[in-house]
């Protein structure tokens, strides 16, 4: 029986390849998290729905009660509200009396709470765009040592001996690529529309 073309070619790839295929799968995994999760950041309406049940709760239960509701909940806006009472808090504490202050200080808050739950991961995300490339490209300096070793005990009128080295460094490279361009293609999205 035939070996599938994917895994010989996988295993012809040397020792990097199975280092490429956990940064593929770590890459997958962090997309397909962070595209669930912006396919669940509310629309303006149901924003404005959470925002009036959060009044309500902060009313009827105060802030204490308030921050653990947000922190059972789950999304976005769950993750902003609690941060900003617990922010709102840390102000009262610290005295603050000039309320265009404490505007500036809760907006900053609102502003890097969205970025830190929407952006979480994609720093892993960018670095495995940048990485798997040079993995690719440590694959195939392995390959052409390999290459070249074998020409020194065989000779150079021997093209076999050669072929598996070679083989070897233009598949770490390919798959370095295949990684890298979605990987980097899916940071650049994800981030833009974190941002938004």
């Amino acid at each position: 029986m035939e070996q599938n073309f994917l895994v010989d070619q996988f295993f012809k790839g040397g020792p990097m390849m199975w280092a490429m295929l956990l940064c593929s799968l770590i890459a997958l995994g962090v997309i397909i998290d962070r595209l669930w999760n912006l396919m669940r950041v509310p629309g303006e309406q149901e924003a404005e729905q959470q925002l009036t049940a959060a009044e309500d709760v902060l009313k009827s239960q105060g802030e204490g009660g308030a921050v653990e509701q947000f922190r059972q909940g789950s999304g976005v806006l769950n993750f902003i509200f609690a941060a900003l009472v617990k922010r709102y808090d840390t102000l009262i504490l610290e005295n603050r009396t000039d309320i265009e202050d404490m505007r500036q200080e809760l907006i900053t808050t609102v502003e890097e709470a969205g970025e830190l739950y929407l952006g979480r991961l994609l720093n892993a995300l960018g670095t495995i765009g940048v990485l798997s490339p040079l993995m690719g490209l440590l694959g195939t300096i392995i390959g052409m040592i390999r290459a070249f070793d074998a020409i020194a005990r065989a000779g150079a009128g021997d093209p076999a001996a050669v072929a598996s080295g070679i083989s070897e460094a233009l598949i770490t490279t390919a798959t370095g690529l295949i990684v890298a361009i979605p990987t980097i293609v899916f940071h650049r999205y994800l981030s833009a529309r974190a941002e938004k």
